[in-house]
């Protein structure tokens, strides 16, 4: 073999990656996937570079294994084209002639490449390590004299933070999570927003109201009725007090006129009451003053339902009145206010009535005077916005009327009050003066509150006394006088110049009855009242669930997991993110 010039080349490429290469960048997941440098044996020589075939520095794509994806980078190869190879730094040694059974021993010491396959794969380093931390702190400007140590701290667990969010981001098992954290995106293929109707339609619109039309399924309820006659004091106990009172005689006829307006007072004849003298009663005991001289007012009642009705004695924004087939009367009783109870009343069952029982009247009898009636449910009581009937004491009246009756499924219990938009009889949270709910009693306590307010004080025919404890003071002649400057605000609940918020809602199961027609003829054995149903309703109102807590979670579930295409499993991980793991990162370096 000729003596020639045998080249020995060692050449070293710097290539940049896109991270650090230091141990400590590497998290606990890619730790494992770092290629470990051990020393290889050397590499005999090979032909130059330039006499190589192009494709041999070729990479051969292998299958790869993306562990996060959106994020992980590639691993470049140490690679140096050919026009680049020249400027790299080359150390040449020339042997001699002499040498040449040396020369296959000869070789090339060359720096090793990183394999191409699954562990060039890697991704960044989602958690700043102290060295890199300490490099940002470097760059950061220094610190004020007036910039406190804690300040500081904060400054420097904001980066924490927001590697910490990222790692959560990229890690997550919810794969859209990994494109809010991935480089290069714009707003909208960051954010995808979830409508927020699904849950705004569970809060205030889950239930329906239908119509059932099969009259032979239900029972319909029978109309109450509440009766306040005209005379209300007895002359004979008003004649046995203005003896033991008074002694001048205008004073005692001035007074007759005076207790006989105060019983039948109301919102309607505020004005009509004598506001000159108030005959040493104070406004406390208006109500004992009444009740001791009030007219023995005894009517009987009789039925051909089922069930025996009931007629309670019940204190109204009308005075004292009697109610039939009532579950509500007796908490408004005088007897009951003064005796300073909360508890429930037993009144009966409601009397209910079938188209198969055919046509189903009440009757009072003995009535002695004349009267007004207010129709209502069985839930409910008389209103001054309601209308009223007022029938003379010499005659027989027969009343017909219809019914349109709603009632709310079982299932609707489980609503709250806002969803439902109704409120059964034990939801008296916000009642003040009776134990249970009713829509004519929220009404009454909001216009005694509307009176307290305006005028400091409530009128006699309210209950004072509150749940709480409080007492309430009564209108005096200038109370009274205060309350009919806005009685037209009280009786409708509305005002340019108040403002009024009653927040009572419906009953849930509520029964509302109409007068179809009535009759009347001279009796000469008094004013007797009969009234019923002939037509019974051919359709009925049910307030039933369209959207149950179930079919949110379906809806939700739906939505998020088309979206992000996460599961119940995924939501727990966000939980053991933002709890334990989240207090170790921060606080346990």
């Amino acid at each position: 073999m000729s003596q020639s010039e045998t080249t020995t080349t060692t050449t070293t490429t710097t290539t940049g990656t896109s991270w650090n290469e230091s141990c400590e960048s590497l998290t606990a997941s890619t730790a494992s996937l770092q290629p470990q440098h051990m020393e290889r044996p050397p590499i005999k020589s090979r032909p130059p570079i330039e006499s190589r075939p192009s494709n041999e520095f070729r990479p051969k794509v292998g299958p790869g294994l993306l562990l996060f994806p959106g994020t992980a980078q590639r691993h470049h190869e140490n690679l140096v084209p050919k026009s680049q190879s020249m400027n790299t730094t080359t150390t040449t040694t020339t042997a001699n002639a002499n040498s040449t059974s040396n020369a296959n021993e000869d070789v090339v010491v060359v720096k090793s490449r990183k394999p191409f396959g699954i562990r060039s794969f890697r991704r960044p380093p989602l958690w700043p390590t102290r060295s890199a931390l300490m490099k940002k702190a470097d760059k950061l400007p220094a610190k004020r004299p007036e910039q406190s140590e804690l300040e500081v701290e904060d400054s420097a667990c904001i980066p924490k933070a927001q590697a910490f969010i990222i790692e959560f981001l990229q890690g997550s098992s919810i794969h859209g999570f990994i494109y809010l954290a991935k480089c290069g995106l714009n707003f909208l293929e960051r954010i995808i927003s979830l409508s927020q109707r699904t849950w705004q339609r569970f809060q205030t619109s889950p239930m329906v109201i239908s119509m059932d039309r099969n009259k032979l399924v239900w029972n319909t309820s029978f109309p109450s009725l509440t009766v306040c006659p005209h005379k209300r004091i007895d002359d004979v106990k008003v004649d046995e007090y203005i003896l033991e009172q008074f002694e001048d005689e205008d004073d005692k006829e001035n007074f007759r006129d005076f207790i006989v307006k105060l019983a039948s007072l109301t919102y309607d004849n505020l004005e009509t009451l004598p506001l000159n003298k108030s005959y040493g009663i104070d406004s406390n005991n208006y109500l004992d003053i009444l009740y001791e001289l009030k007219w023995p007012f005894t009517p009987e009642i009789s039925s051909g339902a089922a069930v025996k009705m009931f007629i309670y004695e019940t204190q109204t924004e009308f005075g004292i009145c009697h109610s039939v087939n009532s579950l509500v009367a007796r908490y408004n009783s005088y007897y009951y206010w003064r005796a300073g109870d909360w508890n429930l009343l037993d009144h009966g069952d409601r009397v209910t009535v079938h188209p198969l029982d055919g046509e189903i009247y009440a009757q009072i009898i003995n009535l002695s005077t004349a009267y007004d009636v207010y129709f209502h449910g069985a839930g409910d009581v008389p209103s001054i916005s309601k209308q009223r009937y007022t029938f003379p004491e010499s005659d027989y009246t027969t009343v017909e009327l219809i019914a349109l009756e709603i009632y709310t499924n079982e299932e609707a219990r489980a609503f709250t009050t806002k969803q439902r938009k109704c409120r059964f009889q034990y939801e008296a949270d916000g009642m003040q003066t009776v134990p249970i709910y009713s829509f004519g009693l929220c009404l009454s306590e909001c216009r005694m509150f509307f009176a307290l307010r305006i005028c400091g004080c409530v009128p006699h025919f309210y209950r004072n006394l509150l749940r709480n404890g409080r007492r309430l003071p009564v209108c005096g002649l200038e109370g009274i006088a205060c309350l009919v400057r806005i009685k037209r605000e009280i009786i409708s609940l509305k005002s340019d110049i108040y403002k009024i918020n009653c927040n009572c809602l419906g009953n849930c199961d509520d029964s509302n009855f109409f007068v179809q027609s009535y009759r009347s003829r001279v009796w000469f054995l008094g004013a007797n009242l009969q009234w019923g149903i002939i037509d019974y309703p051919k359709m009925q109102l049910r307030r039933d669930v369209l959207f149950s807590f179930a079919d949110v979670l379906v809806y939700i579930g739906g939505l998020v997991g088309f979206f992000l295409g996460c599961s119940a499993l995924s939501f727990t991980e966000i939980i053991y993110y933002f709890t334990a793991r989240l207090v170790r990162r921060m606080f346990c370096n």
